[in-house]
């Protein structure tokens, strides 16, 4: 129905059709929560916290702790929640652009990117350093107004599970990679945000560095994919016109 409307140039349900896979986004997130253990009934951080020690000798969260503060804490929770939005934004600025075909392409790139990392939730389950290294640490992240709101919405929106890789760092990193690839004045602007983005993912307990790589290479993949999703639709497009 969404495919036909756009063909009909009905302008609500033809931004609909572009759009609302950024609600599919929170929805498959949150459902994550409930099925995380369909197929295997533990926890598999062992093996990042092992990962993370051989790289680094450390654990990233418990060793990033010395530099916390006030305001560090809250500027860290502040942009770790900024991730949404920052698609939203990027997505926003092609479209009111005129820019149809570099918005379809990072939306492609941006499903693609998640929807490869949904299975990956389901047949790798972890649940993050917050849950098995908080014996290890011994400074609480305290903050503002930021902080206690970010608390809130954990506390009663967690979703336990779906840790790896980081739908935060491969969302954020779909908009820097897109953002070079389209308006690269713009990508180096952003790029202190999202690189913020991904030491928060890290200073606020929620993923293993693992945890960034693998959202990292999601990203890569992702646009990878869009490439060649829009080279072979440029192909198609080709041959019904010859």
């Amino acid at each position: 129905y969404l495919a036909a409307a756009r063909k009909r140039r009905t302008p609500l349900i033809e931004t609909i059709s572009h759009w609302y896979p950024t609600v599919l986004f929170l929805f498959f997130f949150e459902e994550i929560g409930l099925i995380v253990h369909a197929i295997f009934p533990g926890w598999f951080d062992q093996y990042l916290i092992r990962a993370d020690l051989a790289l680094f000798g450390v654990h990233p969260t418990v060793w990033i702790e010395q530099f916390s503060s006030y305001w560090l804490t809250e500027y860290m929770q502040l942009v770790y929640t900024s991730y949404y939005l920052l698609t939203i934004g990027f997505g926003a600025y092609l479209w009111l652009r005129g820019r149809r075909s570099e918005f379809s392409w990072f939306i492609t790139a941006t499903c693609a990117a998640y929807y490869l990392s949904y299975p990956i939730f389901v047949l790798f389950p972890v649940e993050s350093p917050h849950h098995t290294l908080q014996h290890l640490q011994q400074v609480q992240l305290a903050g503002g107004p930021v902080t206690d709101f970010i608390n809130l919405i954990e506390k009663h929106g967690r979703v336990h599970g779906g840790a790896f890789p980081s739908a935060h760092v491969a969302g954020s990193m779909v908009v820097l990679f897109s953002a070079f690839k389209f308006e690269r004045k713009l990508a180096w602007l952003l790029a202190p945000l999202i690189l913020s983005i991904c030491i928060a993912t890290i200073y606020g307990r929620y993923h293993y560095v693992m945890d960034v790589f693998a959202g990292t290479l999601m990203a890569a993949i992702g646009c990878i994919l869009a490439d060649r999703l829009e080279m072979k639709y440029s192909e198609k497009i080709t041959k019904k016109t010859e």
